[in-house]
């Protein structure tokens, strides 16, 4: 067991190496262009091999809450930014809500229940990605009122704003656990890098006056 403990430990540091450097292409590459797509898809692929390492490690070998957390932000604004491409022509589906609800029930569970817990991670982290994720899914919830909207218009910026957020949860989890020492900053300023730079990519391509229908051919 402790061989794979390690064995699981070693493939999500490489994983996550690996999809620090990928992440950085399609955020500074033309959106909708080959590369912005290629390289998209690969750090999606790359994520979800270590999101599923953290999954495993967090419920077979070493369960920490303030991990967990990081964990369900960082799922749900991937599979969210995803899944923003997939629907984009459509509108959110009813699966897309029913997973919204999951994870927003989830996160007021955590909310709820963080004073019968060991906060090892500094409170301001973990109470600030806790209700981030669950405006994040208020307004994955709420976007059912204004679809026609959200098709024309707002699924260029949510796909944007969810997939910089999930590299910089990213960010975030690897140096507040390589530079433990200086936590908190190490944890939360990567994350006010990331909504700095999403915020400008949103206001650059606003100004731009980008057009938001779908891109033939786009899938992230």
């Amino acid at each position: 067991m402790e061989l794979l403990h390690h064995l699981n430990i070693g493939l999500h540091i490489l994983f996550g190496s690996v999809g620090l450097l990928l992440g950085l292409v399609p955020m500074f590459s033309r959106h909708g262009g080959a590369r912005h797509i290629r390289f998209g898809r690969w750090f999606l692929r790359v994520l979800t091999v270590v999101l599923a390492t953290a999954v495993l490690g967090l419920a077979v070998f070493n369960f920490r809450p303030f991990l967990a957390i990081v964990v369900m932000l960082t799922v749900y604004q991937a599979w969210s930014g995803y899944r923003v491409m997939r629907t984009r022509t459509t509108g959110p589906t009813h699966a897309d809500a029913a997973f919204s609800a999951v994870f927003l029930l989830g996160s007021i569970g955590f909310l709820l229940t963080l004073h019968l817990i060991d906060l090892v991670w500094s409170p301001v982290v973990i109470y600030s990605s806790l209700g981030f994720l669950i405006a994040l899914t208020i307004y994955d919830l709420a976007r059912f009122a204004f679809v026609p909207l959200w098709r024309r218009k707002l699924w260029l910026y949510d796909h944007i704003w969810k997939m910089i957020s999930s590299y910089f949860a990213l960010v975030s989890a690897f140096t507040g656990t390589v530079l433990a020492q200086y936590q908190p900053y190490s944890q939360f300023l990567p994350s006010m890098v990331g909504t700095a730079l999403g915020v400008s990519f949103i206001l650059y391509y606003a100004l731009r006056r980008a057009p938001a229908r779908p891109l033939a051919g786009s899938a992230v």
